[in-house]
């Protein structure tokens, strides 16, 4: 017997953000493989326009328990983030849970339209 879930998976919320971005015509591409020095870090979501990259999403899946960990979970976050920030020099935006996907999306959609 397989248990049920007591949890939104990572890819799950990958999932549910990338549907709605693509239903707003936005080219997201997931889990997109890139060399950064001698590690080739797979990015959850890149958002493309023309073929160019203009943002990286980050999709994570934070547990209520989240809010006692968020020190943890912010120092583990930000080396990557900082990391992924300086070398490809786009905004990159994180996706923790489910009620993250709709602002997510609003802000993906205005980086899209000044892009």
């Amino acid at each position: 017997m397989i248990d049920y879930p007591e949890k939104i998976s990572e890819a799950e919320i990958q999932a549910e953000l990338w549907h709605r971005l693509k239903a707003m015509n936005i080219d997201a591409r997931l889990q997109v493989n890139q060399r950064i020095g001698g590690r080739n870090p797979r990015l959850d979501i890149v958002i493309f326009k023309d073929y160019i990259a203009i943002c990286i999403i980050e999709c994570k899946s934070w547990s209520k328990s989240y809010i006692r960990n968020r020190k943890y979970q912010q120092a583990k976050n930000t080396k990557q983030i900082l990391k992924y920030k300086q070398y490809f020099n786009l905004p990159v935006l994180i996706c923790g849970c489910t009620n993250a996907i709709a602002p997510v999306s609003k802000i993906v959609e205005s980086i899209y339209a000044k892009a």
